[in-house]
């Protein structure tokens, strides 16, 4: 692997928190990633958008009632630094997601799949684009956007290309050198 600048580090530290944080829901490590106030803008995978880092906190605390969620499978496609703004796009696997109920005792208890829940996995794309703003001005890395999306299923050949994205594997760009940075 390539060795990374001190800002591609921070950048892939990010991602990697952004991510992470994902399994599990995590609303602090979540935060720690996001500018301050109304800066940041989300296209959620739920095809909904979101606005500034308390309407995430909000959609957070919302889906912690009600889904477990695993560690997302995320391979970055392209990172890319440039002054005070940067970019990651990436491919991946978002996991398994179940319904909780919360029992008679208060406790919160995994029910499992059912016919409004979600699919086993959504094999996804995302961008995250950085800047080294915290939304109060100081000269802090944090993600002013992201959006993420369905991809076509793994076997759909790619028109005019004819290639699918089994044969290419994820996040496999022509000549470039595809990682990851998320634990398993």
């Amino acid at each position: 692997m390539r060795e990374f600048t001190a800002d591609e580090q921070t950048i892939l530290n990010l991602h990697r928190d952004w991510w992470e944080a994902n399994a599990g829901l995590d609303v602090p490590r979540m935060r720690r990633v996001f500018p301050t106030g109304d800066a940041y803008l989300m296209f959620n995978l739920n095809g909904h958008p979101y606005f500034g880092i308390e309407e995430k906190t909000a959609l957070w605390e919302w889906y912690r009632s009600r889904l477990v969620i695993s560690m997302p499978e995320v391979h970055i496609m392209r990172l890319d630094v440039s002054g005070d703004l940067a970019y990651i796009v990436a491919e991946g696997v978002f996991p398994s997601r179940q319904l909780r109920e919360v029992g008679d005792d208060g406790e919160l208890l995994v029910i499992g799949e059912s016919e409004q829940s979600f699919p086993d996995e959504i094999r996804m794309r995302a961008t995250e684009v950085y800047k080294r703003d915290d939304g109060a001005g100081n000269p802090r890395w944090t993600m002013w956007h992201f959006h993420c999306s369905p991809i076509p299923p793994a076997d759909e050949p790619r028109p005019s290309a004819g290639d699918t994205s089994a044969e290419r594997g994820l996040g496999t760009v022509p000549g470039h050198e595809t990682f990851s940075v998320v634990s398993p």
